[in-house]
């Protein structure tokens, strides 16, 4: 049968509001909307060890941004807890005796959808984690979340007594659960979720499977500290934010010093050749902050980047090279063993026979008031293990660094502030040892070095071999390594003992005395020191005696070059040993830093062949 138009428009009608009712009873009906809510998150915590501390009530209380608006546009967070999103820290000035909430949401964890790279929380039967947390369903995704925390301010002490002690540490309280993670961070050394900052900084990783909550509680304080804290927290999916990094080996090397200069250069950015011209041509990745070793104003901050920018010293970086009678230069170089890039940093106007503590931090490429660009990782800052240094008192000797011919040598050398200002002084030696290499390279033109492989004097080594290592055994004997003469160094060996200071004073007729009589102890190793630098009496260090054995293993013998045997006289005070503990400089290697296990050592030659190295007689370098 056929409708007619009014029968066909009923019916139109008729179909369109039976879907519409079944479409609002699918969507709004209070049971399929039971079926669908989640159940409450829990989560397993890592394996990162926890310090418990005194937690003091007093919940802070701020008002949530938007308030206005329905919680569904701005986000799941409760009021007065603030969100924390990846890689974007937050900083917040908080009083002592109160507590900041902060949440990270699980969208935030896995991706809007709830999924993301996770994996199964392993259940056992009972439903509880093998992590020990609480779990309700063994099918459970996690997801490793790493939580970090600074200090930038604390509360300073303002008592009448002369102490220097510092205010108790900040606390990090993490749960699932406002109640417990924020407002009542628990104080019980059972509980988990609880750790102290420890000098300013604090990290905690767990497997997160839902929200977050992490509090910061500010503990109360004695009536001699006045101030605020501040703090800076964030979250991050694939590290921490803020790292403190603990190890044997240090990042920071002190090379050298004198009475008012030190020298300190950071491990090689690379050893991959392919990365060095890349590296070169970047900002310089580090700051260095440096105080006395007896200041008392980075205590409770030292491992904190934040606390160390606001409490330290001094402060290099790019910014202070520009800044008028900067105490520091700090750049890019290529100089020291094998030409790799690092950042240097040359201190100057320091105090004499002073102890100072250098802490290295890797600048950060975000701040708490900058977004994280999309894709970026590793935009934290590094904090690494304090590296100690010291100044000496007598001033003829002197550091000097970036020669020209002598690329390698950066160290304290014979000076005279007399006459010679630290560049002046570099040239001085850099031109003599330039000159001395002058005449080595006459005697190789008598060497057929373009002869084939088989037909030179080496089938391992070969002419530019042998011009390496003889420039820099060169350089290093012609400018030797020099240290106080009241060094206690027991393998330094005193040196132009009868010549008179360059204040015109002499060594006591006790002292002086029985050292002019001995040779070795009454001149320089080189004439050009005596005549031209005149230092005075000093103490060197020695070269190391694989310096000249590279030399006769590179070298054609045509040449005639001989070192000394060891237990000689002759050896004795021209060449030094490696100390086996390395704790101090024994003897004297390009590249050797006086920071115990320097990267200097790891590009030392293989020493097994060179114990049968022996010749008949002494080289003295006149």
């Amino acid at each position: 049968m056929q409708l007619s138009p009014l029968q066909s428009r009923l019916a139109a009608s008729l179909a369109a509001s039976l879907f519409l009712l079944a479409l609002y009873l699918l969507l709004f009906s209070p049971n399929v909307a039971l079926a669908a809510e989640l159940p409450v998150d829990s989560y397993e915590l890592g394996d990162a060890p926890h310090e418990i501390g005194i937690v003091l009530q007093g919940a802070a209380s701020y008002e949530p941004e938007f308030d206005l608006f329905d919680r569904s546009i701005i986000g799941r967070a409760p009021p007065g807890v603030a969100t924390l999103e990846n890689n974007k820290p937050k900083a917040l000035n908080l009083q002592p005796g109160t507590t900041a909430c902060y949440m990270v949401e699980k969208s935030t964890i896995f991706g809007n959808d709830g999924s993301g790279n996770a994996r199964k929380v392993e259940g056992k039967k009972d439903g509880s984690s093998t992590g020990g947390a609480s779990s309700r369903f063994s099918d459970k995704v996690s997801k490793t979340l790493y939580l970090s925390a600074n200090a930038c301010l604390q509360p300073h002490f303002a008592g009448s007594n002369d102490t220097k002690s510092s205010p108790p540490q900040l606390i990090l309280s993490i749960s699932n659960s406002t109640e417990d993670g924020c407002q009542k961070p628990s104080n019980d050394p059972k509980d988990a979720g609880v750790t102290l900052f420890e000098e300013g900084a604090a990290m905690y990783s767990l497997n997160a499977t839902g929200d977050i909550y992490v509090g910061i509680t500010a503990p109360n304080v004695s009536s001699d500290f006045q101030g605020v804290y501040n703090f800076e927290v964030a979250a991050s999916l694939t590290g921490y934010f803020h790292w403190y990094q603990k190890g044997d080996a240090a990042e920071l090397l002190w090379m050298d010093s004198d009475s008012t200069s030190a020298l300190l250069v950071t491990r090689n950015l690379t050893e991959n050749e392919a990365d060095i011209r890349r590296i070169m041509d970047q900002e310089p990745p580090y700051e260095l902050f440096v105080s006395k070793k007896d200041s008392a104003a980075t205590n409770g901050l030292k491992h904190s980047a934040c606390g160390l920018q606001h409490t330290a010293q001094i402060t290099a970086n790019n910014l202070s090279n520009s800044q008028l009678n900067s105490p520091v230069r700090t750049g890019m170089t290529l100089r020291g063993p094998g030409s790799f890039p690092k950042q240097q940093f040359y201190f100057v106007s320091l105090n004499a026979s002073s102890s100072y503590t250098g802490t290295l931090v890797k600048k950060s490429n975000v701040t708490a008031h900058e977004k994280r660009e999309v894709g970026d990782f590793g935009l934290g800052s590094v904090v690494f293990e304090a590296t100690e240094f010291q100044t000496v008192s007598a001033t003829n000797c002197k550091v000097v660094t970036d020669l020209e011919f002598c690329n390698e040598i950066q160290y304290a050398v014979p000076g005279n502030d007399k006459k010679f200002n630290s560049t002046a002084l570099a040239k001085a030696y850099d031109d003599y040892a330039k000159n001395m290499y002058a005449n080595f390279e006459t005697v190789m033109m008598q060497i057929p070095c373009e002869a084939s492989r088989t037909s030179l004097y080496s089938l391992a080594r070969n002419c530019d071999d042998c011009k390496a290592a003889y420039k820099k055994w060169l350089c290093t004997v012609s400018i030797p390594r020099c240290e106080d003469f009241a060094s206690s160094n027991q393998f330094a060996l005193t040196r132009n003992a009868g010549q008179a200071f360059p204040n015109g004073t002499q060594l006591p007729d006790d002292v002086r005395n029985p050292l002019v009589a001995l040779p070795y102890s009454n001149a320089s190793r080189n004439t050009f020191i005596d005549s031209e630098i005149q230092p005075g009496p000093y103490k060197e260090v020695l070269p190391c005696e694989d310096i000249c054995y590279e030399v006769v293993q590179s070298c054609p013998a045509k040449i005639g070059f001989n070192c000394p045997r060891p237990h000689l006289m002759s050896f004795a005070y021209s060449y030094g040993q490696r100390d086996t503990n390395g704790s101090t400089v024994s003897c004297n290697y390009p590249g050797e830093a006086r920071t115990p296990m320097s990267a200097a050592r790891n590009l030392l030659p293989d020493l097994i062949l060179l114990s049968g190295v022996s010749t008949a007689a002494a080289m003295m370098l006149g």
